[in-house]
């Protein structure tokens, strides 16, 4: 099986999700709701990884502390306002969103041996 990037695999996914919803509802609030929540976070996701990383490599609490409030307020910031705006639809932003769970899950799955 071919081994997609983790960036790929969520794209894709939330392209399909966003499409499905968009068709279903015929709402281009839902459409966009899932995209924002998908890419907000991929994002957050990558973010998140080389902020650990870097906490785990250096040991610089205190740097990496002001690096996770600043990603924290980011996110909270964007995800404020496309959805008070009305730009995406909240239910349809919380599916973007966890969309990263699902890919996580797939990709962890499929590296697992099960044969052995």
């Amino acid at each position: 099986m071919i081994k997609w990037p983790f960036e790929i695999t969520s794209l894709a996914l939330v392209l399909a999700v966003s499409v499905v919803g968009w068709l279903i509802f015929g709402s281009y609030e839902i459409f966009t709701g899932v995209w924002a929540g998908g890419v907000i976070g991929i994002i957050n996701f990558r973010w998140l990884g080389s902020i650990v990383r870097g906490a785990l490599s250096e040991g610089s609490a205190a740097r990496y502390t002001i690096k996770y409030l600043l990603n924290f307020f980011f996110m909270i910031t964007a995800s404020a306002l496309l959805i008070y705006s009305r730009l995406a639809d909240p239910l349809a932003f919380l599916a973007g969103f966890t969309i990263i769970i699902v890919t996580v899950s797939l990709q962890g799955a499929d590296s697992t041996d099960r044969s052995k």
